[in-house]
Protein backbone atom coordinates (compact mmCIF):
# COMPACT_ATOMS: atom_id res chain seq x y z
CA UNK A 1 0.00 0.00 0.00
CA UNK A 2 2.82 2.39 0.87
CA UNK A 3 4.35 1.64 -2.52
CA UNK A 4 1.31 3.21 -4.26
CA UNK A 5 1.86 6.55 -2.49
CA UNK A 6 5.41 6.59 -3.83
CA UNK A 7 4.29 6.43 -7.50
CA UNK A 8 5.24 9.60 -9.48
CA UNK A 9 2.06 9.40 -11.58
CA UNK A 10 -0.05 9.62 -8.44
CA UNK A 11 1.87 12.69 -7.30
CA UNK A 12 1.28 14.35 -10.68
CA UNK A 13 -2.44 13.56 -10.63
CA UNK A 14 -2.89 14.92 -7.09
CA UNK A 15 -0.98 18.07 -7.97
CA UNK A 16 -3.11 18.62 -11.08
CA UNK A 17 -6.37 18.14 -9.18
CA UNK A 18 -5.18 20.54 -6.48
CA UNK A 19 -4.35 23.26 -9.00
CA UNK A 20 -7.73 22.86 -10.70
CA UNK A 21 -9.60 23.10 -7.38
CA UNK A 22 -7.55 26.14 -6.36
CA UNK A 23 -8.33 27.88 -9.67
CA UNK A 24 -12.06 27.25 -9.27
CA UNK A 25 -12.01 28.55 -5.69
CA UNK A 26 -10.15 31.71 -6.65
CA UNK A 27 -11.99 32.54 -9.88
CA UNK A 28 -15.35 30.89 -9.30
CA UNK A 29 -17.50 31.38 -12.41
CA UNK A 30 -16.06 34.84 -13.18
CA UNK A 31 -15.81 35.59 -16.88
CA UNK A 32 -12.47 35.92 -18.57
CA UNK A 33 -11.01 39.37 -19.13
CA UNK A 34 -12.02 39.18 -22.79
CA UNK A 35 -15.67 38.60 -21.76
CA UNK A 36 -15.74 41.32 -19.10
CA UNK A 37 -17.67 44.53 -19.69
CA UNK A 38 -16.60 47.39 -17.43
CA UNK A 39 -18.88 50.41 -17.07
CA UNK A 40 -16.65 52.73 -15.08
CA UNK A 41 -17.35 56.14 -13.57
CA UNK A 42 -16.15 58.18 -16.60
CA UNK A 43 -18.38 56.11 -18.87
CA UNK A 44 -21.41 56.66 -16.62
CA UNK A 45 -20.64 60.38 -16.49
CA UNK A 46 -20.51 60.49 -20.30
CA UNK A 47 -23.87 58.70 -20.56
CA UNK A 48 -25.39 61.19 -18.11
CA UNK A 49 -23.90 64.13 -20.04
CA UNK A 50 -25.30 62.85 -23.34
CA UNK A 51 -28.75 62.50 -21.72
CA UNK A 52 -28.57 66.04 -20.33
CA UNK A 53 -27.61 67.51 -23.70
CA UNK A 54 -30.62 65.84 -25.30
CA UNK A 55 -33.22 66.47 -22.59
CA UNK A 56 -31.80 69.64 -20.97
CA UNK A 57 -31.88 68.05 -17.51
CA UNK A 58 -29.86 65.41 -15.66
CA UNK A 59 -31.21 61.84 -15.65
CA UNK A 60 -32.97 60.40 -12.62
CA UNK A 61 -31.41 57.42 -10.85
CA UNK A 62 -33.80 55.08 -12.67
CA UNK A 63 -33.04 56.68 -16.01
CA UNK A 64 -29.31 56.44 -15.36
CA UNK A 65 -29.67 52.73 -14.56
CA UNK A 66 -31.50 52.36 -17.85
CA UNK A 67 -28.72 54.18 -19.71
CA UNK A 68 -26.11 51.88 -18.19
CA UNK A 69 -28.13 48.78 -19.04
CA UNK A 70 -28.63 50.04 -22.59
CA UNK A 71 -24.88 50.56 -22.92
CA UNK A 72 -24.22 47.02 -21.65
CA UNK A 73 -26.80 45.64 -24.10
CA UNK A 74 -25.14 47.47 -27.00
CA UNK A 75 -21.71 46.24 -25.94
CA UNK A 76 -22.84 42.63 -25.63
CA UNK A 77 -24.50 42.63 -29.05
CA UNK A 78 -21.55 44.48 -30.59
CA UNK A 79 -19.01 41.98 -29.29
CA UNK A 80 -21.13 39.03 -30.35
CA UNK A 81 -21.52 40.57 -33.78
CA UNK A 82 -17.76 40.93 -34.08
CA UNK A 83 -17.34 37.31 -32.99
CA UNK A 84 -19.67 36.23 -35.78
CA UNK A 85 -17.81 38.39 -38.29
CA UNK A 86 -20.82 40.59 -39.03
CA UNK A 87 -18.50 43.58 -39.48
CA UNK A 88 -16.81 42.07 -42.49
CA UNK A 89 -17.61 43.36 -45.98
CA UNK A 90 -19.92 46.05 -44.57
CA UNK A 91 -19.03 49.33 -46.35
CA UNK A 92 -20.62 51.50 -43.65
CA UNK A 93 -18.62 49.89 -40.83
CA UNK A 94 -15.44 49.92 -42.93
CA UNK A 95 -15.91 53.63 -43.62
CA UNK A 96 -16.49 54.51 -39.96
CA UNK A 97 -13.44 52.52 -38.84
CA UNK A 98 -11.34 54.16 -41.56
CA UNK A 99 -12.46 57.64 -40.50
CA UNK A 100 -11.69 56.89 -36.85
CA UNK A 101 -8.25 55.61 -37.83
CA UNK A 102 -7.57 58.81 -39.75
CA UNK A 103 -8.69 60.91 -36.77
CA UNK A 104 -6.32 58.95 -34.53
CA UNK A 105 -3.54 59.65 -37.00
CA UNK A 106 -4.25 63.38 -37.11
CA UNK A 107 -3.00 64.01 -33.59
CA UNK A 108 -3.67 67.21 -31.66
CA UNK A 109 -4.04 70.46 -33.57
CA UNK A 110 -0.95 72.62 -33.57
CA UNK A 111 -0.64 76.37 -33.81
CA UNK A 112 -0.03 77.79 -37.27
CA UNK A 113 2.60 80.48 -37.50
CA UNK A 114 1.77 83.81 -39.11
CA UNK A 115 4.52 83.24 -41.66
CA UNK A 116 2.92 79.94 -42.71
CA UNK A 117 -0.43 81.65 -43.27
CA UNK A 118 1.17 84.38 -45.35
CA UNK A 119 3.15 81.82 -47.36
CA UNK A 120 -0.07 79.92 -48.12
CA UNK A 121 -1.82 83.13 -49.21
CA UNK A 122 1.13 84.05 -51.42
CA UNK A 123 1.01 80.61 -53.05
CA UNK A 124 -2.77 80.77 -53.70
CA UNK A 125 -3.59 84.46 -54.30
CA UNK A 126 -6.45 83.88 -56.75
CA UNK A 127 -8.34 81.76 -54.24
CA UNK A 128 -8.85 84.69 -51.87
CA UNK A 129 -8.72 87.72 -54.16
CA UNK A 130 -11.86 89.82 -54.49
CA UNK A 131 -13.04 89.30 -58.10
CA UNK A 132 -13.60 92.13 -60.53
CA UNK A 133 -17.17 93.38 -60.73
CA UNK A 134 -18.87 94.65 -63.88
CA UNK A 135 -21.87 96.52 -65.23
CA UNK A 136 -23.02 94.71 -68.38
CA UNK A 137 -25.53 95.57 -71.12
CA UNK A 138 -26.43 93.05 -73.78
CA UNK A 139 -28.54 92.91 -76.95
CA UNK A 140 -29.65 89.43 -77.97
CA UNK A 141 -29.91 87.98 -81.48
CA UNK A 142 -31.73 84.67 -81.90
CA UNK A 143 -30.49 82.82 -85.02
CA UNK A 144 -33.71 80.78 -85.19
CA UNK A 145 -35.79 83.91 -85.82
CA UNK A 146 -33.92 85.03 -88.91
CA UNK A 147 -34.65 83.37 -92.26
CA UNK A 148 -31.55 84.91 -93.80
CA UNK A 149 -28.14 85.03 -92.09
CA UNK A 150 -28.50 87.40 -89.17
CA UNK A 151 -25.04 88.89 -89.41
CA UNK A 152 -26.45 91.81 -91.38
CA UNK A 153 -28.95 92.78 -88.68
CA UNK A 154 -26.31 92.34 -86.02
CA UNK A 155 -23.80 94.46 -87.94
CA UNK A 156 -26.31 97.28 -88.46
CA UNK A 157 -27.22 97.22 -84.76
CA UNK A 158 -23.56 97.32 -83.74
CA UNK A 159 -22.91 100.28 -86.05
CA UNK A 160 -25.82 102.21 -84.58
CA UNK A 161 -24.81 101.48 -81.00
CA UNK A 162 -21.20 102.51 -81.62
CA UNK A 163 -22.44 105.83 -83.03
CA UNK A 164 -24.80 106.42 -80.11
CA UNK A 165 -23.66 104.29 -77.12
CA UNK A 166 -26.36 105.75 -74.90
CA UNK A 167 -29.12 105.24 -77.49
CA UNK A 168 -32.27 103.22 -76.93
CA UNK A 169 -31.46 99.52 -77.26
CA UNK A 170 -35.03 98.34 -76.73
CA UNK A 171 -35.78 98.31 -80.45
CA UNK A 172 -32.64 96.32 -81.30
CA UNK A 173 -32.16 92.61 -81.28
CA UNK A 174 -34.76 89.93 -80.57
CA UNK A 175 -37.17 89.61 -77.62
CA UNK A 176 -35.81 87.45 -74.78
CA UNK A 177 -36.33 86.77 -71.10
CA UNK A 178 -32.60 87.23 -70.55
CA UNK A 179 -31.74 90.36 -68.56
CA UNK A 180 -30.69 93.28 -70.73
CA UNK A 181 -28.67 94.85 -67.88
CA UNK A 182 -26.59 93.22 -65.16
CA UNK A 183 -25.23 95.54 -62.49
CA UNK A 184 -22.30 94.95 -60.15
CA UNK A 185 -21.81 91.31 -61.17
CA UNK A 186 -18.77 89.03 -61.18
CA UNK A 187 -17.59 86.82 -64.00
CA UNK A 188 -19.00 83.86 -62.08
CA UNK A 189 -22.40 85.55 -61.82
CA UNK A 190 -22.48 86.14 -65.56
CA UNK A 191 -21.34 82.58 -66.35
CA UNK A 192 -24.22 81.17 -64.31
CA UNK A 193 -26.72 82.92 -66.63
CA UNK A 194 -25.00 83.08 -70.02
CA UNK A 195 -22.27 80.42 -69.93
CA UNK A 196 -18.49 80.38 -69.59
CA UNK A 197 -17.69 81.56 -73.13
CA UNK A 198 -19.85 84.64 -72.71
CA UNK A 199 -18.38 85.43 -69.27
CA UNK A 200 -14.81 85.00 -70.50
CA UNK A 201 -15.32 87.96 -72.88
CA UNK A 202 -15.65 90.35 -69.95
CA UNK A 203 -11.92 90.45 -69.20
CA UNK A 204 -10.89 91.45 -72.72
CA UNK A 205 -13.90 93.68 -73.41
CA UNK A 206 -13.19 97.34 -74.35
CA UNK A 207 -14.57 99.45 -71.56
CA UNK A 208 -17.81 101.36 -72.15
CA UNK A 209 -17.91 100.48 -75.85
CA UNK A 210 -20.34 98.25 -77.71
CA UNK A 211 -18.69 95.24 -79.36
CA UNK A 212 -19.55 91.74 -80.54
CA UNK A 213 -20.83 89.35 -81.44
CA UNK A 214 -20.29 87.24 -78.33
CA UNK A 215 -21.71 83.72 -78.31
CA UNK A 216 -23.71 82.27 -75.43
CA UNK A 217 -25.72 79.11 -74.94
CA UNK A 218 -28.76 80.97 -76.35
CA UNK A 219 -27.40 82.75 -79.39
CA UNK A 220 -25.29 85.81 -80.08
CA UNK A 221 -25.05 89.14 -78.29
CA UNK A 222 -23.71 92.63 -78.56
CA UNK A 223 -22.12 93.76 -75.30
CA UNK A 224 -21.18 96.90 -73.49
CA UNK A 225 -19.08 96.38 -70.38
CA UNK A 226 -18.28 98.91 -67.72
CA UNK A 227 -15.91 97.99 -64.91
CA UNK A 228 -17.56 98.72 -61.61
CA UNK A 229 -14.70 97.55 -59.41
CA UNK A 230 -11.36 95.97 -60.40
CA UNK A 231 -10.07 92.73 -58.94
CA UNK A 232 -8.27 93.23 -55.64
CA UNK A 233 -5.60 91.06 -54.08
CA UNK A 234 -6.46 89.74 -50.64
CA UNK A 235 -4.76 90.95 -47.46
CA UNK A 236 -4.17 88.30 -44.79
CA UNK A 237 -5.96 90.31 -42.13
CA UNK A 238 -9.15 90.25 -44.23
CA UNK A 239 -9.12 86.52 -45.08
CA UNK A 240 -7.27 85.06 -42.12
CA UNK A 241 -10.03 82.65 -41.06
CA UNK A 242 -10.41 81.20 -44.54
CA UNK A 243 -6.64 80.84 -45.00
CA UNK A 244 -6.19 79.19 -41.60
CA UNK A 245 -9.03 76.75 -42.34
CA UNK A 246 -7.45 75.79 -45.67
CA UNK A 247 -3.99 75.39 -44.13
CA UNK A 248 -5.36 73.12 -41.41
CA UNK A 249 -7.23 71.04 -43.98
CA UNK A 250 -4.11 70.70 -46.15
CA UNK A 251 -2.01 69.66 -43.15
CA UNK A 252 -4.61 67.16 -41.99
CA UNK A 253 -4.78 65.66 -45.46
CA UNK A 254 -0.98 65.45 -45.64
CA UNK A 255 -0.89 63.74 -42.23
CA UNK A 256 -3.52 61.23 -43.34
CA UNK A 257 -1.62 60.49 -46.53
CA UNK A 258 1.61 60.02 -44.55
CA UNK A 259 -0.16 57.70 -42.09
CA UNK A 260 -1.57 55.63 -44.93
CA UNK A 261 1.81 55.43 -46.67
CA UNK A 262 3.43 54.24 -43.44
CA UNK A 263 0.75 51.64 -42.74
CA UNK A 264 0.52 50.56 -46.37
CA UNK A 265 4.17 49.57 -46.28
CA UNK A 266 3.32 46.82 -43.76
CA UNK A 267 1.19 44.91 -46.23
CA UNK A 268 1.91 42.89 -49.30
CA UNK A 269 -0.94 43.60 -51.69
CA UNK A 270 -1.85 41.23 -54.49
CA UNK A 271 -4.42 42.49 -56.99
CA UNK A 272 -6.02 39.81 -59.08
CA UNK A 273 -7.78 41.61 -61.90
CA UNK A 274 -10.54 39.75 -63.74
CA UNK A 275 -10.03 38.78 -67.34
CA UNK A 276 -11.54 41.39 -69.64
CA UNK A 277 -13.93 39.01 -71.39
CA UNK A 278 -15.10 37.39 -68.17
CA UNK A 279 -15.55 40.77 -66.49
CA UNK A 280 -17.61 42.11 -69.38
CA UNK A 281 -19.77 39.01 -69.40
CA UNK A 282 -20.38 39.31 -65.66
CA UNK A 283 -21.44 42.95 -66.05
CA UNK A 284 -23.75 42.06 -68.94
CA UNK A 285 -25.39 39.38 -66.79
CA UNK A 286 -26.17 41.85 -63.97
CA UNK A 287 -29.88 42.72 -63.77
CA UNK A 288 -30.68 46.30 -64.75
Amino acid sequence: MLQIFKEPLLHFAVLGIGLFVLYRVVTGDAPSVADEIVVDAPRIAMLAEQFERSWLRPPTATELDGLVESYVRDEVLYREGLALGLDRDDPVIRSRVRLKMEVIGDGPESEIAEADLQAWLDAHPDRYAAPARYDVQQVFFDPDKHAAPHETALAFALRDLQREPEGDVGALGDPTLLPAVLSDVTEKDVASQFGDEFAAALKQAPRDQWFGPVTSAYGEHLLRVGECEPAKAAVLADVRDAVESDVRYARDQAARDALYTRLRARYAVRIERPETDAFGAALAAEPR
